[in-house]
C-alpha cells in the first residue's frame, strides 16, 4: 500500500496543504496591503500631506509582512544538518521496526506452522490409541470367548482327576 493512500498520512498531508494555504494568503494579502500603502503615501508625498503615522503605518505593515514571510519560508527552507541526520536516523528506526515486524510475523507464522505439526500429531496419535484399544477389546472378547469355549469342551474334574 502506498504511504500517501493510507488515511493518516492524507490527513497529515491536508493539514499541512490548508496551513501552507492560509500562509500563502496571509503573506500575498500583506504584500498588497504594504503596496497600496505605499501607493497611497506617494500621492501624500506629491500632495504634501503625509503624516508621521503613515510611516508608523507602513512599518507595522512591513513587519507583519516580515513575519508571513518568515512563516512561508519555514515551510521551504532548505535542511540543516541536523535536521538531515534526525530524518536519517528516524529512517534507519523506522527501517529497523518494520525489519522487526517482518521478523516477528515470520516467528509467528513458523510458530503456528510448528502447532498445527504437534496438533495433527497428537490427533493421529489419538486416532491410533483408539484404534489400538478398539483391537485390545476385540482381542479381549476373542480372548475370553476362546476360553469360554474351552472351559466348556474340556471338563475340568476329569482332565486333573484322571
Amino acid at each position: 500500500m502506498n504511504p500517501a493512500e493510507t488515511p493518516s498520512s492524507f490527513k497529515h498531508f491536508s493539514k499541512h496543504l490548508f496551513i501552507i494555504s492560509r500562509v500563502y494568503v496571509e503573506r500575498d494579502k500583506a504584500v498588497r496591503d504594504v503596496h497600496n500603502h505605499l501607493h497611497r503615501m506617494r500621492k501624500a508625498v506629491i500632495r504634501m500631506s503625509l503624516r508621521y503615522s503613515d510611516v508608523d503605518k507602513l512599518k507595522g505593515k512591513i513587519e507583519n509582512l516580515i513575519n508571513w514571510e518568515r512563516k512561508y519560508a519555514k515551510f521551504f527552507k532548505p535542511k540543516d544538518e541536523e535536521t538531515k541526520k534526525l530524518i536519517n536516523q528516524v529512517d534507519a528506526l523506522e527501517e529497523e521496526l518494520r525489519q522487526e515486524r517482518v521478523e516477528k510475523i515470520k516467528i509467528i507464522d513458523e510458530n503456528n506452522d510448528k502447532m498445527m505439526q504437534l496438533t495433527d500429531s497428537l490427533n493421529n496419535i489419538k486416532s491410533k490409541m483408539n484404534h489400538l484399544l478398539m483391537e485390545r477389546a476385540k482381542r479381549h472378547q476373542r480372548l475370553a470367548a476362546l476360553e469360554n469355549k474351552i472351559r466348556q469342551k474340556v471338563d475340568m474334574h476329569r482332565y486333573y482327576h484322571s
